[in-house]
């Protein structure tokens, strides 16, 4: 079952008010980065002086390749060294496909990196905050590997301010080894790794995917950069910028690349609203619990002995799933305060939440395998070796709503051997799409529709009972 880092140390609230510590999720990534930009916004005593020392970092990156005549001397390589680094994991943060790790930045990749900016230099940009943008133009590279890159870069800084905060929480520590010091920290039992802690005022939400094909995306993940592109592209017509076009763009357009360097650095800086959560990466785990207490169901009278008996606990939770969305308000947690919608992995982790507390609830004695690590599928249920059922959520809105039941989930049951599989779709208003589903789904062939089976819930937005 999912759980906090202060709920598994038993950490006194005081503790997190006073150190700023965000209360991380230790058996699920969750998807926010340590964002460069705020790191003048924190004040623990720690990270005091943290972004000039992420500038200087990337200064003398840009030093030595102002020196560099050719690709491979020896300053090329001196600052290739100061991109490679040993991946200090343990922040359960990011993006990682399999359980609670990070992306260090390969031998390619650097050399790619150092190729644009060297380019970039030669047009007469030199401003280090490049390289804080390079999950915006440069192929291959998301925040989550620039925050790793950081992650190293503070590593000393995040050291001293774990051993601060499990120290004041009287937490049994581990000793961990950092150059010439060592350091104290605690062990996640559930990755058996040192867990490094942060604040929370320097974390960010992640964006959805590594390649930004859309200007939105763009700004989504960093807003600071949205006046000035809106300056060189009507959005209206326009909608679909790719990293290659913003780079080109870096390459032939000096007042471009001035407008989204200055607009980066002058956007006003705020930290995210956690309590709030409007990206729905965080507040599911607490919201999951709140609804599974208000509203229990009784699945421990439930047989456990062969494949249908784990598909009817699975479609008991399916079931009560689809009744807390469409008449018991959990819909709201699908959409922002202005009412936009949530991204698809909002209602994954919603649903993972559910089902998950659900089965602890019963004392469900079966191994239940969430999306941990982000992976292929929401929720496992599984009885045995063989007695597997897997659940697969999509939005409406997602372009792949057929291709995840053609394609990616047949595909995932003959991997893992799985028998069973539930489509859960969740309508967030499209109802062509809903209805060419449908269609598609009706002319598949009967032993298809055996193994695979589909649940719509209505999580469009409705009218109060005093407007209907």
């Amino acid at each position: 079952m999912p759980i906090t880092f202060s709920e598994q140390f038993n950490v006194p609230g005081s503790v997190l008010e006073s150190t700023g510590v965000f209360d991380v999720i230790l058996d699920v990534d969750t998807r926010v980065f340590i964002d460069p930009a705020l790191l003048e916004l924190c004040t623990e005593p720690e990270f005091v002086g943290a972004r000039s020392k992420v500038e200087g970092y990337f200064s003398n990156i840009i030093t030595l390749l102002r020196h560099s005549k050719r690709r491979g001397d020896m300053y090329w390589k001196q600052a290739n060294k100061r991109l490679t680094f040993k991946e200090l994991s343990g922040t359960c943060f990011g993006y990682s496909q399999n359980g609670t790790g990070g992306n260090a930045i390969g031998a390619v990749l650097r050399d790619s990196i150092l190729n644009t900016i060297k380019e970039l230099m030669t047009e007469g940009e030199t401003d280090p905050v490049l390289f804080e943008l390079l999950g915006v133009f440069q192929e291959d590279i998301g925040c989550d590997r620039v925050s790793d890159l950081i992650t190293f870069i503070l590593s000393e800084e995040i050291l001293q301010y774990t051993q601060r905060v499990v120290t004041l929480a009287n937490i049994p520590s581990i000793t961990v080894h950092f150059g010439s010091r060592q350091y104290l920290t605690c062990r996640n039992p559930h990755n058996k790794k040192p867990l490094l802690l942060l604040p929370s005022t320097i974390l960010s939400p992640l964006p959805i995917a590594d390649d930004f094909d859309d200007i939105d995306r763009i700004c989504q993940e960093n807003e600071r950069v949205r006046k000035e592109i809106n300056d060189y592209f009507d959005l209206d017509k326009k909608n679909k910028l790719h990293k290659s076009q913003i780079l080109s763009l870096m390459h032939s357009s000096l007042s471009f690349r001035s407008a989204l360097v200055t607009s980066y650095k002058t956007f006003p800086k705020k930290s995210y609203d956690f309590s709030n959560d409007p990206a729905g990466e965080y507040a599911w785990l607490a919201a999951a619990r709140e609804y599974v207490s208000r509203y229990p169901l009784a699945l421990n009278g439930l047989p456990l002995e062969t494949i249908d008996d784990v598909l009817s606990i699975v479609k008991e939770i399916c079931d009560r799933f689809k009744s807390l969305v469409e008449d018991n308000g959990l819909s709201k947690l699908l959409y922002d305060s202005t009412g936009a919608p949530k991204h698809e992995s909002a209602a994954q982790l919603l649903f993972f939440g559910i089902a998950d507390s659900y089965c602890d609830a019963n004392n469900i004695d079966l191994t239940k395998e969430g999306n941990n690590g982000r992976g292929p599928v929401d929720f496992k249920l599984s009885r045995g070796a063989n007695d597997k059922v897997v659940v697969e959520t999509k939005l409406t809105s997602n372009s792949q709503l057929r291709h995840g039941i053609e394609i990616q989930l047949p595909i995932y049951m003959k991997q893992e051997k799985t028998k069973q599989a539930i489509y859960l779709i969740i309508d967030n208003g499209h109802p062509k799409a809903l209805e060419n589903f449908i269609s598609f789904y009706n002319g598949l062939d009967q032993e298809t529709k055996r193994k695979i089976s589909y649940l719509i819930v209505d999580a469009t937005p409705k009218l109060s009972a005093s407007k209907a």
